[in-house]
């Protein structure tokens, strides 16, 4: 596993971040399971995005089990469009998830996508006394829209979280450098495209009959067959790995249901990405974005 500086912190993170979401099937043992892979791998950053009593239960057990300075972890605090995320609830939220996880505090909060969340501003206060309190290390926003800018540019947070893949265009890019420019670290996400997801579901489809269209995902993306046709790559390993060349980033976020699968994607942060593929994502990019600005000044 590689390691990256977070930011200005004075912490090292793993390449990439494995994101703990509820998932309905896995078991308290099945999270337990899943972390333990992770850490065999020498993934050290982890990010819990839900409230299951399985996954919790699973998080603390496997957490137990390593010295707390050597793990980095978050937690995604998520409001609604129509009830916001009160102060008191996320200083409730923090201390029960302290509590019930045993952690003792949490290296990185992140307020979720403000473009769709309600937060108010005593909301953000309240998560600053947490911060000066020590229960929360570090504060940090996910999101990609207009009010996302606004609060990254507000110089109140440590780092941020958005999309960054081998599509992003030049306002995704700029971005991230505008982000470095204030010494935030900066985590990816989305690194593999709805798309492109849609595409690798297909490949395991049964063949269409020579009588039947096919439809293809990628059909309005650009040049990007080499994503199903590299040797020894799918698309998901390219996009990944794409990701991973970008200096950028202090990580990357990923998600994974089975210890084999986490397993394989920390593979991915030890390759490099195939000779020729980073020209030819370049060219299909910039195809991608041609094509659209001729559908626009039509």
């Amino acid at each position: 596993m590689r390691y990256r500086p977070f930011g200005s912190a004075g912490v090292a993170v793993s390449a990439i971040t494995l994101r703990l979401e509820d998932q309905p099937r896995l078991r308290g043992a099945d999270w337990r399971k899943l972390i333990f892979a992770a850490l065999e791998s020498g993934i050290n950053s982890f990010e819990i995005d839900g409230v299951s009593p399985a996954l919790i239960e699973g998080a603390t057990e496997a957490f137990s089990t390593v010295e707390r300075r050597l793990l980095f972890v978050a937690w995604r605090l998520r409001g609604s469009s129509d009830r916001a995320l009160r102060a008191q609830a996320v200083h409730d939220m923090i201390e029960q998830a302290l509590d019930r996880t045993g952690l003792g505090h949490l290296d990185l909060a992140t307020l979720d996508d403000p473009d769709t969340n309600a937060f108010p501003a005593e909301t953000l206060e309240q998560l600053k006394a947490l911060r000066a309190a020590r229960l929360i290390r570090l504060l940090g926003v996910a999101g990609a829209g207009d009010k996302f800018d606004a609060y990254v540019a507000s110089g109140q947070f440590e780092a941020m979280a958005t999309p960054f893949n081998l599509a992003s265009g030049w306002v995704e890019r700029n971005r991230v450098r505008a982000a470095m420019t204030r010494e935030m670290a900066v985590i990816g996400l989305d690194y593999w495209p709805d798309v492109l997801r849609e595409e690798h579901k297909a490949s395991f489809l049964p063949k269409p009959s020579l009588w039947r269209r096919r439809t293809d995902p990628l059909a309005d993306v650009g040049g990007y067959d080499f994503l199903r046709s590299t040797p020894g790559w799918n698309a998901q390993q390219i996009c990944l790995a794409y990701a991973l060349t970008e200096p950028s980033l202090a990580t990357v976020h990923v998600t994974a249901g089975t210890p084999a699968e986490v397993e394989g994607l920390a593979a991915i942060v030890e390759r490099d990405l195939p000779t020729g593929c980073a020209a030819q994502i370049e060219m299909a990019r910039f195809s991608a974005q041609r094509a659209e600005g001729s559908k626009r000044r039509a």
